[in-house]
């Protein structure tokens, strides 16, 4: 199931990988040092609370990709492995099929939401509304990629059994 575009794959699920690391990292720091200035200096952080939000919202869209990346997102097997191999197949290509599309989707609706609030800010840390907006569109748009290349794989490895 190799295709041309693995090595691109493989290139950003690394990068995605690392990125996904370095929030994780930076949002346990930050929590740290919030629950230390509230509970032992007795002053809270102003911003901690909001820059957790939005570095939340990253670290959780970006897992997903990965998840996508490697075909483990949520199915109901039981039902699928019931039924026989020719049907078996058909669902896999109908779910992948879903998936690009919900995944398209939920892109445009992103750009269309990062258009809406193009201009506004967040109350403590002044940033863009963007900044956490915008890990929307870009995380289905490469899970809308991995699915294409998901799709492409299992056509070309069927073309190729027959």
């Amino acid at each position: 199931m190799v295709t041309k575009l693995d090595p691109i794959v493989n290139k950003i699920g690394k990068f995605i990988l690392a990125i996904i690391t370095a929030i994780g990292c930076v949002m346990l720091v930050v929590s740290w040092t919030h629950v230390f200035c509230r509970y032992v200096l007795g002053s809270s952080l102003t911003w901690s609370e909001e820059f957790l939000k939005i570095t939340l919202v990253w670290f959780c869209m970006l897992s997903a990709t990965v998840i996508s990346q490697s075909r483990e997102h949520i199915g109901i097997v039981i039902f699928k492995e019931m039924m026989p191999k020719k049907i078996q197949k058909m669902c896999e290509y109908f779910s992948q099929f879903l998936m690009l599309a919900a995944s398209i989707l939920v892109c445009i609706v992103g750009i269309v939401l990062l258009i809406k609030t193009a201009g506004q800010t967040t109350p403590a840390l002044r940033w863009p509304i963007g900044i956490g907006y915008s890990a929307v569109p870009i995380s289905f748009g490469l899970m809308a990629f991995y699915e294409v290349r998901n799709l492409w794989a299992d056509i070309k490895s069927k073309k190729a059994e027959a």
